[in-house]
């Protein structure tokens, strides 16, 4: 942590006799007409030690907020004593109020400073001279500064019609000037509280619900808001003003604290303070600004900060991340058990809802009636002790929240929940009754995902299932994922409910069907569930992980061989991906591989409903139409396998070729028969099963231009689904694909994926999808022809000197590390070695990588780009100039040290 003097901070304190004296100095000049802004350059000057000074001494968050509003509520007083009034008028004619956080005594040192200006009988014009002498040294100053100015009775009334004023007066606090007009205010103020807190609390509610429906499940985003997003301080703090609007004081300040929280809860609420704020202050020093958004870059400082260390399984950031997430939950907790209480004691339930338990609550898959009633409205266990002696009681009130969910928990039903987790023993866990009460929860409930996020707030799913309870609040460090893992799977468990119901049946219809066939969807539930276990074994052991997840499955009431094949797809559900993404998939030796490994139908098909959910969810541009047709390519040509061998993959392949000359002709519709004969004729059989039917029609009017006037060389760029599609046309020569990446990667985009294909005459087919480097879609037509230029020009001609990518402002790749690795996999194809280049990505570093190949007299027949955030993985099939498969082990040798230096020249030290 950075230090500084601190005898020298405290003699820059307000409250020193040297920085009063320095002040009088400062308004004196000013005075005397010798300086303009001496008091503002002088704060301006001292303020930086004094928002550094409390991080010499403490550590917890919380104590250097209360420092900061005491150094300000000092700087502040000093300022009011010293600064110059107007001619006939008194001091004691206008009050300083702090509110706001500020009032609260709770300022991160970067936070705005909120003032209210109180002033009794003068007129507003008189004071304002007094007003304006204490502002503009403020603002002057560089402090952000929020203030209005009222008489004690103004400033109700203006409340009364405007919340986020009554919220910011409710913590109003005298600082300075006249008492009695403060104490008058104060009066006025309480007297609109306590006729005025029903609507208070709904209207808060109402706001908390707005503020997290616009932000989303924000609590869950692996660079979290500190202040405003899903439990964070925003949620805590609107408990305490609920509070202190219903009881009039603060929470602890009065016994009525023991109807709405006890002991524990309010320990819990504390913590959860300590730590949010610990790490608010953190990231305001850290940054020099008021930030609050908990992003990749900072986290690895803070977690230094605050005492974190690396562990065997996890990094200091990645366990700052997970306590971060851990309170969060625990904000969500209390928020929900606090806020019902709050309102069940300070506002009336509405008349429709019901008083008896409805009749559809009144029995489930348990024997007996359930232990539950309606109470204020609310869901309530009928007997709490039954509750505590019976585990079952708890999934049943979970189970009744899945049939009717506009019916909520109350509180106290919830805090027996999180009370009676140590009861949920091993032996709870294989309750075949509790496995019927939880398989409802998942396939018959209203909003399933709803009813889990709570289980996992209360820590009941985390306990019924420690595998789950293991990633909870944990995260991924790194670019590619959004959400923490548990959050991450809970979508997933959402997104699988839409599939089942047929909702995306026009977007995923192979997943569709599979999931409208299958007998019992429980086999799919628990494999999505179960998806990222990985994450609890040791050293990610695949073979560890598919032992966890079958055993889970039995448990959950799958029987022996559907949880084997859960066990088994759910561990490797990312290698149908993997394998769609980084393989030729023209070729039947990579489908069939493919196809062997995974072993029947049925895990194939389960593997696709988890790929489907885990790529829609995972990353904000982890499905898009490259990838769809990717994997719906694979999937088909494996079934093809699984029904006929070799021999009907072979069939699958040749028939797509067929179909694609059959739709070239048809789509070429002012071409004569001559004409569509020859252009057919220059197609290779693998052109025909590899590329899609359309690009190779836009590649034939290319063509057909590009001879016309005797050009070497066409592009072609046009949008499609949101990203652009560049067609090349030219002489084959060795190094053009890296000349076109670096043609790209000049023009400050990214390639997205590649076809390299020759025809029978020789000429090169290059078609890339390009995105820009953040992944939004590109519609900037200046851009496309610029890039059409450089792709052009580079198709020409060899380009005299290397391309220099500059790397786009927001790209935060640089940030991470990536160990270099590169894998030579001679077995993946029987036509060509295939060598995987996997390391951080960067601009430019495809062409650096082809650049490095190309150099080795060495001809890459196909190109796959497969990128996760900050990691890369090219993937190159390559041949010698005579198209012969490499196996001289100097030559692989040679191959994969210069991808490694490629990779090594990019990856953080």
């Amino acid at each position: 942590m950075t230090t500084h003097s601190t005898s020298n901070a405290r003699g820059l304190s307000p409250k020193s006799a040297d920085f009063t004296k320095a002040l009088q100095d400062a308004f004196d000049t000013e005075r005397a007409g010798q300086s303009y802004g001496a008091v503002g350059k002088l704060l301006r000057e001292r303020l930086p030690v004094l928002r550094k000074d409390p991080f010499e001494t403490i550590l917890r968050g919380d104590r250097i907020a209360r420092h900061h509003a005491q150094s300000i509520d000092d700087l502040i007083k000093t300022l009011f004593n010293l600064a110059p009034i107007p001619k006939g008028a008194k001091r004691g004619e206008v009050t300083v109020c702090a509110v706001g956080g500020y009032g609260r005594r709770m300022l991160a040192p970067y936070s705005d400073v909120d003032l209210l200006f109180l002033y009794g009988t003068s007129d507003a014009e008189e004071i304002r001279g007094q007003v304006d002498s204490l502002l503009y040294p403020l603002w002057d100053s560089g402090i952000k500064i929020g203030h209005a100015v009222h008489t004690p009775k103004s400033a109700v009334e203006f409340c009364k019609e405007d919340m986020v004023a009554r919220t910011a007066f409710l913590d109003a606090r005298f600082l300075c000037g006249s008492k009695k007009i403060f104490n008058d205010f104060e009066k006025n103020f309480d007297g609109l509280r306590r006729r005025t807190i029903r609507e208070f609390v709904a209207a808060k509610l109402e706001e908390q619900e707005e503020r997290q429906t616009r932000a989303g499940e924000t609590r869950y985003l692996v660079e979290p808001d500190v202040k405003e997003g899903k439990g964070g301080l925003r949620d805590l703090q609107m408990l305490r003003w609920l509070y202190k609007y219903g009881f009039g004081a603060e929470i602890g300040a009065s016994s009525a604290i023991d109807k709405v929280m006890d002991a524990s809860e309010r320990r819990a609420l504390i913590k959860a303070e300590h730590f949010l704020w610990s790490v608010r202050t953190q990231l305001h020093d850290l940054r020099g600004r008021a930030d609050e958004k908990l992003a990749f870059d900072i986290q690895p400082q803070i977690a230094e900060r605050l005492g974190y260390a690396d562990r065997t399984d996890m990094t200091a950031a990645e366990r700052l991340m997970k306590h971060y997430f851990v309170n969060a939950v625990e904000v969500g907790r209390l928020t929900r058990i606090l806020c019902a209480r709050l309102e069940e004691a300070r506002t009336k339930r509405l008349p429709h809802f019901p008083k008896l338990l409805p009749k559809l609550l009144q029995a489930d898959e348990a024997p007996g009636k359930p232990n539950l009633r309606i109470r204020s409205g609310r869901l309530d266990f009928e007997s709490v002790a039954k509750a505590r002696r019976q585990p079952r009681d708890l999934f049943r009130l979970f189970r009744a929240f899945g049939k009717n969910p506009k019916i909520d928990f109350h509180p106290d039903a919830l805090a027996i929940v999180s009370e009676m987790l140590p009861s949920v023993t091993s032996t709870i866990r294989k309750d075949p009754v509790i496995g019927k009460l939880f398989k409802g929860i998942l396939l018959d409930s209203e909003e399933p995902v709803r009813v889990l996020r709570v289980m996992t707030e209360t820590g009941l799913l985390g306990k019924y299932i420690p595998t789950f309870g293991s990633i909870v609040g944990r995260i991924d460090y790194g670019l590619y994922r959004r959400y923490t893992l548990d959050e991450h799977v809970l979508r997933c468990i959402g997104l699988l409910g839409r599939l089942r119901t047929g909702e995306l049946k026009a977007k995923h219809p192979f997943a569709t069907q599979v999931m409208g066939t299958e007998k019992d969807p429980m086999i799919f539930f628990v494999a999505v569930l179960l998806h990222e276990s990985i994450w609890t074994v040791k050293k990610k052991s695949i073979t560890e992980s598919e032992k966890l997840i079958t055993r889970v499955s039995r448990r959950l009431g799958l029987d022996p061989e559907d949880a084997k094949r859960v066990g088994w797809a759910a561990a490797r559900h990312l290698l149908l991906v993997r394998t769609a993404e980084r393989r030729n998939l023209s070729e039947t030796h990579a489908i069939s591989t493919f196809a062997e490994t995974v072993g029947d139908r049925q895990r194939l098909d389960l593997m696709l409903v988890i790929s489907v959910c885990h790529l829609r969810i995972v990353s904000d541009h982890s499905w898009d139409e490259v990838r769809r047709r990717q994997i719906a390519e694979l999937y088909a040509g494996s079934i093809a396998w699984f029904e006929g061998g070799n021999d009907g993959l072979e069939e699958r392949l040749n028939q797509r070729a067929v179909n694609a000359r059959a739709q070239i002709k048809t789509q070429l519709k002012d071409w004569t028969s001559e004409e569509k004969e020859s252009f057919l004729e220059r197609l290779t059989n693998h052109m025909l099963r590899s590329a899609e039917p359309g690009i190779l029609v836009r590649f034939a009017h290319l063509i057909r231009a590009a001879e016309k006037d005797s050009a070497a060389a066409a592009v072609t760029v046009a949008p499609r689904d949101g990203d652009l599609e560049a067609i090349v046309y030219a002489d084959d020569r060795t190094g053009l694909l890296a000349d076109l990446a670096g043609a790209i990667a000049s023009t400050g985009l990214s390639v997205r994926s590649v076809q390299a294909l020759t025809t029978q005459d020789g000429k090169a087919l290059d078609i890339f999808t390009i995105q820009s480097a953040d992944g939004a879609p590109m519609d900037d037509l200046e851009r496309a022809g610029q890039l059409h230029q450089s792709l052009l020009s580079a198709a020409r001609e060899t380009p005299k000197s290397a391309p220099k990518p500059t790397r786009q402002f927001g790209d935060r790749r640089e940030i991470f590390t990536v160990e270099p690795v590169v894998r030579v996999e001679l077995e993946a194809s029987e036509d060509a070695s295939v060598v995987e280049a996997e390391g951080l990505d960067r601009p430019g570093l495809l062409y650096d990588l082809a650049h490095a190949v190309s150099d080795l007299n060495v001809a890459i027949t196909s190109a796959h780009i497969a990128t996760y955030g900050e990691r890369a993985v090219d993937v190159f099939y390559l041949c010698d100039r005579a198209q012969k498969k490499i196996t001289d082990p100097k030559v692989l040798g040679q191959i994969e040290k210069r991808l490694l230096a490629v990779l090594s020249a990019g990856s953080k030290t």
